[in-house]
């Protein structure tokens, strides 16, 4: 098989989504991993990992985990999930999606591997065993590791060596379908990526999460690292003021996590100016701004509750009082009714559109009426049902208000990028 380009890698790895259907909400990843690793020789057995779970911040903390170990000179993996602007962001190398000559050859020889072998692994388990074969392939030095749904069954739990270190990010509910409906329950998901000897950063949450995250790290003799934000302040003054609140939160973790690493390995302490350079780390649709037509938009794929306060926090910080209309559309199955109340309160304008993507399985927005007149529900006087995606960002680049915010999903901000309107 040769994969020609990142479109040929999107059609074929298209071929592998359709199963998940049938797995998600299921307690197999890891039954379905083990043969998979195997097969490519148990690469996560020669890497020395940091793995993150939790709902709101870890690919953020991740990208952040990954800057500062290159900054103390080390090669370092990174793998994410969704991806936004290519999948080639499933593989990035020393900070930097794999490109896409290496990524296609590569990704050629292993999906040879795999169809020779019989077995049927998911769009994502495949993705996840690939990163961690090529990041060996490479003779990368640390592999920072997202997981994609909840910890204990995610295929990147796989990584289980016990100098692992664990990172788990602020919890809240989300996925509650195939997570649980508490939030003792969703922590229980998030800590299964603990296993024994394995290190765990966090900042202190709520003592439900706190709890269950606690009972875990005794019961699998690993050792609980948990700080406050008010603790972590001898950076705070220097952070520009143009870094968001949010990641300076994330951040603030990552550099908690990396002084370990610092002591444990040998690493080198940075310097005040070396550190100011990773606070610069680029991460996609992150409060991330983009001129359009000469029109200021801000994307972020703030997704719930506890995402949408973040963003909404950082951005009002950032452009206070400024008129802004908004274009979101939001995943089926979301708890809209929380997310609604946040974003009427700042929007002038709302324009509710639509969108349908394929990665790690299909997913569909939800129906864009009903979202609508939830905004009504609460209050909202302008908001517009505009299906067509393309149609909607349209119709944001039309309005008067000074700024535009792209929110509600990465799979609506991917799709938009990706047909060529941000410059």
């Amino acid at each position: 098989m040769v994969i020609r380009n990142i479109q040929a890698a999107n059609e074929i790895l298209a071929r592998y989504a359709p199963l998940v259907n049938e797995l998600t909400g299921k307690d197999i990843t890891l039954s379905r991993m083990r043969p998979l690793m195997e097969l490519i020789g148990n690469p996560q057995e020669r890497l020395r990992v940091v793995h993150l779970a939790g709902t709101s911040g870890k690919t953020s903390t991740a990208y952040y985990v990954a800057a500062l170990l290159r900054a103390a000179g080390k090669t370092v993996g990174l793998t994410v999930s969704p991806h936004i602007d290519s999948v080639t962001e499933r593989v990035q190398i020393n900070g930097q999606p794999m490109g896409e000559v290496d990524f296609c050859r590569e990704l050629s020889e292993f999906i040879e591997i795999i169809e020779r072998s019989g077995q049927k692994p998911t769009y994502y388990e495949l993705l996840v065993a690939f990163a961690l074969w090529t990041f060996d392939r490479q003779g990368i030095e640390y592999a920072v590791l997202e997981t994609g749904l909840g910890g204990l069954h995610d295929a990147t739990n796989i990584a289980n060596r016990p100098d692992k270190v664990c990172i788990i990010t602020d919890i809240g509910y989300d996925h509650m379908s195939i997570l649980g409906d508490t939030l003792e329950a969703i922590a229980v998901q998030k800590a299964g990526i603990i296993h024994p000897g394995n290190q765990v950063f966090m900042y202190e949450q709520a003592d439900a999460v706190m709890t269950a995250i606690k009972q875990w790290v005794e019961t699998h003799e690993a050792k609980l690292h948990a700080t406050t934000q008010t603790t972590q302040t001898d950076l705070t003054k220097d952070f520009p003021a143009n870094m968001p609140l949010y990641q300076v939160h994330n951040w603030l973790l990552a550099y908690y996590a990396y002084k370990y690493l610092v002591n444990r390995d040998n690493l080198q302490h940075l310097t005040r100016q070396v550190l100011a350079k990773t606070w610069q780390t680029y991460v996609p649709a992150r409060m991330d701004r983009q001129i359009i037509n000469g029109k200021t938009i801000i994307m972020d794929g703030a997704h719930n509750q506890q995402k949408m306060t973040a963003f909404l926090a950082s951005f009002k910080q950032q452009y206070p009082d400024q008129s802004v209309a908004i274009l979101i559309a939001l995943k089926e199955g979301k708890e809209y009714q929380d997310v609604v109340p946040l974003v009427q309160k700042i929007a002038k304008t709302i324009i509710v559109t639509t969108f349908d993507a394929l990665q790690d399985l299909r997913v569909f927005s939800m129906d864009p009426h009903t979202l609508a007149d939830e905004f009504r529900k609460a209050g909202a006087r302008n908001v517009q049902v505009v299906p067509d995606k393309q149609d909607a960002l349209k119709a944001l680049l039309a309005t008067t208000e000074d700024l535009g915010i792209i929110t509600g999903s990465f799979y609506l901000l991917s799709q938009i990028r990706n047909n060529g309107h941000t410059v």
